[in-house]
């Protein structure tokens, strides 16, 4: 049944780690915080969006060339993406990428939004909701404007991710999650204030990461 939750989804990845497969580089950890507040507010018809950080680390410095096309890539994102910080640096003879922007949240499966996270009321799972990354029409317009950059950038790569999830309710579920260093195969659990599940490998290579989650809090 699990299996099937998450069908919908298509090539789920934080875009900014786009620009990194280009020079070799696979992201550490995409992070994407999310409140429960923020997100009955987005049911509420406002406008909302959650943060996302994501680090990437490369062993060796790039070539001049390398270092120009990341540059035309990170451009490029920016048409596409919230981009609110971008810092690189040289650290042990290598690379380090830190990038922080914000996605939309959409009440919706579907959205015109490259990258977006969408919340939703569970077929599934009675008196739960949904909350999942998704990717929307405008991302297939991201991958032209990329491979118009290097035809050989690979934007179906999946990268580790972590939610980070503040707010309150009776139950929250996960599958396949690792919360405080302890795997599980479906995580079913209260949240009183925050939590932090990780969603990576296996069926996450083909699929988006997300939670489902009771409103009641």
């Amino acid at each position: 049944m699990l299996g099937n939750l998450f069908k919908r989804a298509r090539r789920i990845t934080a875009l900014a780690a786009m620009a990194m497969v280009l020079v070799g580089c696979k992201a550490d950890e995409l992070e994407v915080r999310i409140d429960l507040t923020q997100l009955r507010s987005a049911a509420a018809g406002n406008e909302v969006v959650a943060p996302f950080t994501v680090v990437f680390t490369h062993p060796r410095p790039l070539n001049t060339r390398q270092s120009a096309q990341v540059d035309d890539v990170w451009s490029a994102l920016k048409e596409y993406v919230r981009i609110t910080d971008f810092e690189r640096e040289n650290v042990d003879g290598g690379l380090r990428v830190s990038v922080d922007g914000e996605v939309p949240v959409r009440t919706t499966r579907t959205a015109n939004d490259a990258l977006f996270v969408s919340f939703t009321e569970s077929t599934a799972f009675g008196g739960f909701h949904r909350v999942t990354l998704e990717t929307g029409e405008r991302f297939d317009a991201l991958q032209e404007t990329l491979a118009s950059i290097n035809f050989a950038l690979d934007l179906a790569e999946f990268h580790p991710t972590a939610m980070e999830i503040t707010g309150r309710s009776s139950r929250l579920l996960a599958p396949a999650a690792t919360v405080e260093g302890e795997s599980h195969l479906l995580y079913d659990g209260v949240l009183n204030d925050s939590i932090t599940i990780r969603q990576a490998g296996g069926a996450f290579q083909h699929t988006g990461p997300g939670f489902f989650v009771r409103m009641d809090g």
